[in-house]
């Protein structure tokens, strides 16, 4: 168990010392790009979606 806690300690104080973190408007920027990426990519893979079903849809109503 002091293993463990030892381990967490130093965890800890890694991140305080040796961690370089990003300042907020550079975490806000990737935030937004990561934002509307996903949006773009949500709407690219719902248009490849509704090709696909239309396409579908007039290949079995041949039938």
């Amino acid at each position: 168990m002091t293993n463990f806690i030892q381990y967490i300690k130093d965890s800890f104080e890694e991140l305080n010392t040796n961690m370089t973190w990003v300042t907020r408007e550079e975490a806000q920027k990737s935030t937004a790009i990561v934002a509307a990426f996903t949006i773009v990519f949500a709407l690219v893979v719902a248009g490849i979606d509704k090709v696909f079903h239309l396409g579908l849809d007039n290949f079995f109503q041949m039938f």
